[in-house]
């Protein structure tokens, strides 16, 4: 069992502290239909990290490469850098990656299957403050490092449009 210790802000009017506790399986689906999940970064983890100032986690490129590809040496080096409780994790690593606390949703949906040496993670995140987009997706392939943390060996992108306002199928193409 791995237990995570996160808190994030609130909307600028203080911090939410919060115990998430995980147990690991060999297929996890979480479905939230309400709220932002914070996602735990450097300053707020149980973790530590190496030397003094705790390294800058990278942000995802916006706007999203077009061909549905999304970079993941500058994280997986991040990741080299500190000793976090969420590396352990599939869904929290995801959550960091895609930086879900950072988004505006009301719901999530996250499905991850491992087998040990490899593992793949999906995330949904619907309801989106969008008069465009009706939902986006991240799928990850990740690799065991063997000391029971993860690498993100590939990343890609894809959303569905609003009714009227373009493709109903998850593409890496824009809405209208």
């Amino acid at each position: 069992m791995v237990v995570l210790l996160a808190s994030a802000c609130a909307g600028g009017d203080g911090d939410a502290t919060g115990t998430l506790t995980v147990t690991t399986a060999k297929t996890v689906t979480v479905t939230t239909t309400t709220g932002k999940t914070p996602a735990p970064t450097p300053a707020t983890t149980a973790g530590t990290s190496t030397g003094g100032t705790p390294p800058t986690r990278p942000r995802l490129p916006f706007p999203l490469p077009p061909d549905g590809t999304l970079p993941v040496a500058a994280f997986n080096a991040y990741m080299e850098s500190v000793d976090e409780p969420w590396e352990r994790d599939l869904a929290a690593l995801t959550d960091a990656f895609v930086d879900a606390a950072a988004s505006d949703v009301t719901q999530r949906s996250f499905q991850a299957t491992s087998s040990g040496a490899s593992a793949s993670a999906s995330l949904t995140l619907g309801g989106l403050l969008d008069d465009s987009v009706r939902a986006r997706r991240y799928e990850l392939e990740l690799e065991s490092r063997g000391d029971g943390t993860w690498t993100i060996a590939a990343a890609t992108w894809s959303q569905r449009c609003q009714e009227g306002r373009g493709h109903q199928t998850f593409l890496p193409r824009p809405c209208l």
